[in-house]
Order: C-alpha cells, then structure tokens, then sequence
C-alpha cells in the first residue's frame, strides 16, 4: 500500500517538472491542510494512476476545466498541456471538439486563455500555425463525410443511431449543421485522433452530467479504440477537477456497458 511519504514524494517531482515554465511563483498557500491533501491525492496520486498517461489525462484536465470555466483552471492545466507535449494545434482542437459539447461561451473563454498561455514561450508559440485543411463546400457532401467517419470510428449502429436521434427528428435543419460541421469537418481534422477526441468527449460529458450521452457513448468509445481501463481513468482525472460524485455517476454507466458487453 502507498505511503503518503511516497505520494509527497511523487507529487513533489511531478509539481517541478509542470511548473518549469510557470511565468510567476505560485501564492503562499492559504490552507496548509487543504495543500496538502491536494498534492498528494491530485500531483502525487491521481495523475500518476495506471492507466492513462500524462497527454491524455491532460486531454481530460483541459476538458474538465473547460467546462468549469474557472480562468485560473484552464489556464494552469493549458500550461501543463503544453509542457507534458500537446501542440498548440492540438489544445485549440481540444476547444473546437468541446464546441459540441461544452457550447460556444465554454469554448471561446477557454480558447483566449489558451492564447495567452501559448504565447508566453517561443517554443509553443512556434506550434501555432493553422491546419492545411480542405473545407468541404456543401453540408450535403459534410454529411456524408460525416457519415463515412462514425462508421469507420463507432460502427454502423453507432451512425443510424445518430441519423435516427430526436434531434434529426424535431430539429431536422439545425441537426443536419450541427452533424455536418461536427463530424464532416470537426472529426476530419488532423488536430486530434479519435481516441483523443473520445477523451474529451467522455470528460465533458460527464462533467455536465449528461448521463444518458455519456452512457452511448461509453460504447463508441470502446469502439474508437480505448479500453475500459483507460474510459475509467478518463472519469477519474477529470473527476478530480469537477467533483468526485460525477466519477461514481460516471462509472455506474460504464459499468452498464462493460456488463452488457461481456454478457
């Protein structure tokens, strides 16, 4: 069993290598009690779990921030982005991706924080070039684009499930946008990968409680390559930055799937 000597200890060097390009010294701390418990259960524990390594918990930090909306929050974990490997690219696409799920206010705040964190080094800065990507010039030729991408990602019962969602049928104009631009172009970008993209997309949508998405999407996830292992360390990360009800939440649908799956 791990002692808290080796969590302080982890959480120590882990601490040192995330703030090697923070631009200021971190504030006295207020609480040493709640310090403490937060670097040797976060630094020390959490992000050094099994499972899941530091880019894409990353990947699942950002996202919960995102949602949080706390500027200090995403601030700090763009920076820790950034200085575990993802590209500037890669953090923008991480906002794009949440555009469908975290809405536009979410993403924008979140996008000009990053853009303030990305230009405090050359180094990152050099990274932020826009992508070479060939828009499509029809929703119609999105859409089957789109089309093309869920069944090669998520299967075809994943894709007739989206083309027969309440959405296409209630909203039909605006869902055909929102999956074109979603998976026509958004998916089409060589920003993420789709196991990347499915991280963000489980941590967001844990994160704002949307159980019965989350549920659905546990399967394609599984479909997109990652395993139940890391779809459980993806709750747990983001979990620790939204609150650990939502984990146990969370779980109890993965667990469902797993379930049905070996069944």
């Amino acid at each position: 069993m791990t002692t808290t000597a080796e969590l302080q200890e982890k959480s120590a060097k882990l601490r040192q290598f995330f703030d090697q390009f923070l631009p200021y010294a971190r504030p006295a701390p207020v609480l040493a009690d709640f310090v403490r418990v937060q670097h040797e259960l976060m630094w020390g524990g959490v992000w050094l779990a099994d499972g899941l390594d530091l880019k894409l918990r990353s990947f699942a930090t950002i996202t919960a921030q995102c949602v949080n909306g706390y500027d200090f929050g995403v601030e700090h974990q763009v920076r820790t982005g950034l200085t575990v490997g993802i590209t500037a690219q890669q953090v923008k696409g991480i906002f794009i991706q949440l555009l469908f799920y975290a809405g536009a206010p979410a993403t924008v705040f979140g996008l000009r924080i990053a853009q303030e964190v990305i230009n405090e080094r050359e180094e990152w800065k050099s990274g932020d070039v826009p992508l070479d990507v060939a828009w499509l010039d029809s929703i119609a030729a999105m859409l089957a684009q789109g089309k093309i991408l869920r069944v090669r990602n998520w299967g075809e019962r994943a894709d007739a499930e989206l083309e027969n969602s309440l959405a296409q049928r209630f909203v039909p104009e605006s869902a055909a946008l929102v999956d074109g631009y979603h998976f026509g172009e958004v998916w089409r970008r060589a920003d993420l990968n789709p196991r990347e993209r499915m991280v963000c997309i489980l941590a967001a949508l844990m994160c704002r409680g949307h159980l019965s998405q989350l549920k659905r999407h546990v399967e394609y996830a599984l479909d997109a390559g990652l395993d139940e292992k890391q779809i459980c360390e993806v709750f747990a990360q983001a979990g620790w930055y939204r609150g650990w009800p939502c984990v146990e939440d969370a779980l109890e649908q993965a667990n469902e799937v797993f379930q049905a799956r070996r069944a």
